[in-house]
């Protein structure tokens, strides 16, 4: 079997975890993918894998050669995109992993633009509000709101999610809407379990002291689109990202409070897979994202509903303050 076969079944092995996903993405079975591996280690004349009964570990050279055979065929990967695409083209599948919301919202949507620039990509969109593994999944490239914690993805920033304290009218109507948020530990406040923080809602005041309220309510979940649909059915207060909520405020079924009160703002980052680098395909679909993020209202502007513009200007040395229940 030529050592480009072998390669590929290696780089597999590895990125999956085990050798019978590979045999069944290969259709074959898990001793062959086995053979295959040790053929490659007889080649190189080094030994790869560390194996036990129920799972695997990269030698030392190991790790090596698949940092390296990862680059390799990520060349001829994207020589064969070059090599078969027509002049300003860009084709081939691209694997996308997003939260649930901000896909339906603002990656579907834009689509359609961007199948006018390159009509010979395909896009297999996967939507998930818990952060998939992008190696393990064959994830290209990944939305990521937040500040990201695993160092090892290669990340690009390509916008801003600001936040904002939202309710419906009808919920206001009947409890009051607070001016501090202070007054939060009084009302029903809806919890998105996704947050590292969960409860805990952060302000910066007039003097731009963090001010942190632990707050509490009768409904919680792991999904943003239970808590926005809860907010617009006036079960409760929501804090969470404005793109989730544009259509709702310019229709009126929500609405922000609290404008006084800045609250910090998250990172909005594309992330790639650490042995691999952005192909050409990567930056086009990259790059086109970045610049219509920078047109939407919803991501691009900063909530100034009630709030003089100089609040706004880059925060620096903060003092913290924490008020919880």
């Amino acid at each position: 079997m030529d050592r480009l076969r072998l390669m590929e079944t290696f780089v597999r092995v590895v990125e999956t975890g085990n050798f019978s996903a590979v045999a069944r993405e290969a259709f074959t079975t898990q001793s062959a993918i086995s053979k295959q591996v040790q053929a490659l280690e007889a080649q190189i004349g080094a030994r790869l894998l560390v194996r036990s009964t129920r799972s695997h570990s990269l030698t030392e050279a190991g790790q090596l050669y698949y940092e390296r055979c990862r680059q390799v065929l990520d060349t001829l990967e994207e020589a064969r995109i070059e090599v078969h695409r027509a002049e300003h083209e860009i084709s081939g599948v691209l694997r996308v992993a997003a939260p649930v919301t901000f896909g339906r919202l603002h990656i579907v949507p834009r689509l359609p633009e961007f199948y006018a620039k390159y009509p010979n990509m395909r896009i297999d969109l996967q939507l998930d509000d818990n952060f998939v593994d992008l190696v393990a999944a064959g994830i290209d490239i990944a939305f990521r709101v937040g500040e990201l914690k695993d160092s090892r993805l290669v990340a690009r920033r390509i916008g801003t999610a600001y936040r904002a304290t939202l309710a419906s009218p009808a919920y206001l109507a009947r409890h009051g809407e607070p001016t501090h948020p202070d007054e939060l530990l009084r009302h029903n406040c809806l919890v998105y379990t996704g947050l590292a923080t969960i409860n805990e809602w952060g302000y910066l005041d007039e003097d731009e002291r963090l001010l942190t309220v632990r707050v509490s309510g009768n409904f919680q979940s792991n999904s943003s689109e239970a808590i926005r649909q809860a907010a617009c059915e006036g079960l409760g207060i929501s804090y969470s990202p404005l793109w989730t909520y544009g259509e709702d405020i310019r229709a009126g079924r929500i609405k922000p409070i609290l404008t006084r009160f800045l609250l910090p703002p998250l990172p909005l980052n594309v992330v790639f897979q650490p042995a691999r680098r952005p192909s050409l395909k990567i930056n086009s679909f990259a790059n086109f994202f970045a610049e219509a993020f920078k047109r939407d209202p919803d991501i691009a502007q900063i909530p100034a509903a009630g709030t003089p513009p100089a609040r706004h200007r880059k925060p620096g040395k903060r003092t913290p303050s924490r008020r919880s229940a």
